[in-house]
């Protein structure tokens, strides 16, 4: 099964769904600017009036660096937008632009801290090397957390619009599977199985002192690991009911009307392709994207436009580079203004025809063309520039863009 963007007829505006809607997960494969127009959309809706934060579960740093901090914690942290508003004009509407980086480590000590039952559980919890393994090292913990946060920002009644930034595609494919592995999980029926005080339970009849079963395990894995593991059960319980809940709710959530998806992708065919196949497993979740924002597209180039440079303007280019302009080395340069300029006008043909064929695919409504800026996004005054391309600005006060 496959899904396709919401017909133009029943699609809202890029520009409506930033008023909106509650939630956007943003996701696509790596290397394609997801974060940085992630923060752009963000950007956006709060230059728009609302409080938004954007959260990312991508631990490196270029969040951070798009907005011009030098890093982000678990906590969420305001951005300044007083230059923001100055640089297009705009009027305060009383928006908030809210940024914060996962760190499921301290996400679920935290949760534990609000969920145990007295000082003791918390002590044996903290103190239990399974507890350890299961916050740091288990595959997954990230994802289980960042629905855990999710929950918190989507739930805690400040925030109007969150706006989450995913890892590659695999990646987020296992995030936006992991309700429904979260529910299964902690599902009662599972879990009780291992709680050593019930006398069903697997471990109340495979570690009792007499059991061979016992004694087999302690020497192959430790007395200790196995303390560990009886523990950890026995004090783990408590969490069961509300992280089986919150999976539920967060399925729920994903599932809301006022959520929406948008693919970031770039031209290039392979992560064209990569998008399209996150287009289909979003299908098979019941989950349908709004838009395909796609980054870095390469603009038009005309071979004619090298005949048009003229001699002096070269010349003028060696000079400043502390070149001598003799007659030779203008000739040289123009050749290999030539040969670049070929390969970038081949290139650009190349982006032209995988939008083309994806538009074929998902609809020409439903895609966002940014160009190929000259300058790397690390403050707010490039985050703008490249944010005009998602959603322009009204007419009084869209910000002057880069050239491609």
């Amino acid at each position: 099964m496959t899904a396709s963007p919401r017909s133009d007829a029943n699609a809202a505006p890029l520009r409506h769904l930033l008023d909106s809607g509650r939630l956007i997960v943003c996701v696509g494969p790596g290397g394609v600017g997801k974060t940085t127009t992630s923060a752009a959309v963000g950007l956006r809706a709060a230059m728009a009036g609302r409080k938004t934060i954007v959260m990312t579960i991508d631990p490196a740093r270029r969040l951070a660096n798009s907005l011009g901090l030098d890093d982000l914690t678990n906590d969420p942290q305001q951005i300044d937008l007083s230059d923001a508003l100055n640089l297009t004009g705009n009027e305060d509407h009383g928006g908030e632009l809210w940024a914060m980086m996962l760190d499921s480590e301290k996400t679920f000590n935290d949760l534990v801290d609000r969920l145990a039952p007295d000082k003791g559980a918390l002590k044996r919890a903290k103190e239990n090397n399974i507890f350890r393994l299961l916050s740091s090292a288990l595959h997954g913990m990230q994802e289980y957390m960042a629905l855990e946060k999710l929950h918190d920002l989507y739930t805690g009644g400040y925030f109007d619009l969150v706006i989450l930034d995913t890892p590659p595609t695999k990646n987020a494919l296992e995030f936006l599977e992991t309700p429904g592995r979260a529910s299964t999980f902690f599902d009662e029926r599972i879990i009780k199985w291992f709680l050593p005080n019930r006398k069903s339970g697997l471990l109340g009849r495979v570690f009792n002192p007499g059991s061979i079963v016992l004694g087999l395990i302690s020497k192959v894995l430790g007395e200790s690991f196995v303390n560990d593991l009886v523990e950890f059960f026995d004090t783990f319980h408590y969490l069961q009911e509300t992280l089986q809940q919150r999976g539920e709710l967060i399925e729920f959530i994903l599932r809301d009307p006022l959520t929406h998806f948008f693919i970031i992708t770039s031209a290039d065919p392979r992560r064209i392709k990569e998008a399209v196949y996150f287009h289909e497993k979003l299908g098979q979740l019941e989950q349908q994207a709004d838009f395909f924002i796609i980054n870095r597209v390469i603009p038009r180039f005309h071979p004619e436009d090298i005949a048009a440079i003229e001699d002096t303007d070269l010349d003028a280019l060696l000079r400043e580079a502390d070149h001598e302009a003799s007659a030779d080395r203008i000739s040289g340069l123009r050749q290999r203004l030539e040969t670049h300029y070929l390969q970038l006008a081949r290139l650009a043909i190349r982006d032209r025809e995988a939008i083309a064929s994806l538009a074929t695919k998902v609809g020409h409504e439903a895609l966002r063309l940014i160009p190929l800026l000259g300058e790397d996004v690390h403050n707010l005054t490039h985050l703008l520039k490249l944010s005009d391309f998602i959603t322009p600005l009204a007419p009084d006060a869209r910000v002057a863009t880069a050239k491609g």
